[in-house]
């Protein structure tokens, strides 16, 4: 029988669509409407796990000067390679993604486990808090539980066109 927290086989059940828990409501993803050349800044508040967390981003897009249809930035990005070793991360870390096209930007929580990237298993989903000036994300990882902190992260729109986190 599965445990009250595993999420994901409620998404089964629900077909993706949101899920009411307690009184949030809990998400796999979030799709934000973009035009082309918008600008979103993406912030890694706050991680509470011992798996090392991430941003799965997806729907075209340019990172870190490189394009691609995917992609991932972990937390430990925050930090040069040579000391990932001995560090997990440095937080707050922001970063810019750039819109190749008009459409939408998918965000999800993920992390990796044993190597492996996990996201959309057991426990993982977060729910989304509207601020005035951003949306913030409270995730679960892959661990049955509900305690929402594994990842804290907030999305900005920083166009000066479009600074209505929402676009």
């Amino acid at each position: 029988m599965p445990s009250e927290f595993d999420f994901g086989s409620q998404f089964i059940d629900s077909k993706g669509e949101p899920i009411k828990y307690k009184d949030k409501t809990l998400i796999m993803i979030e799709r934000i409407l973009v035009q082309a050349e918008d600008i979103l800044q993406i912030t890694i508040e706050e991680t509470n796990s011992d798996y090392i967390q991430g941003i799965g981003i997806s729907e075209e897009v340019e990172v870190f000067g490189n394009r691609g249809k995917k992609t991932v930035i972990f937390e430990y990005v925050s930090i040069p390679p040579k000391k990932r070793k001995r560090l997990k991360s440095k937080l707050p870390f922001s970063f810019e993604v750039k819109a190749i096209h008009n459409g939408y930007i998918s965000v999800y929580n993920m992390c990796l486990v044993n190597g492996h990237q996990s996201w959309w298993h057991n426990g993982s989903c977060m729910y989304k808090v509207e601020e005035v000036d951003c949306l913030r994300f409270y995730c679960n990882d892959f661990q049955p539980n509900d305690d929402f902190n594994d990842l804290i992260f907030s999305v900005k729109a920083i166009n000066e066109e479009h600074s209505d986190p929402h676009i």
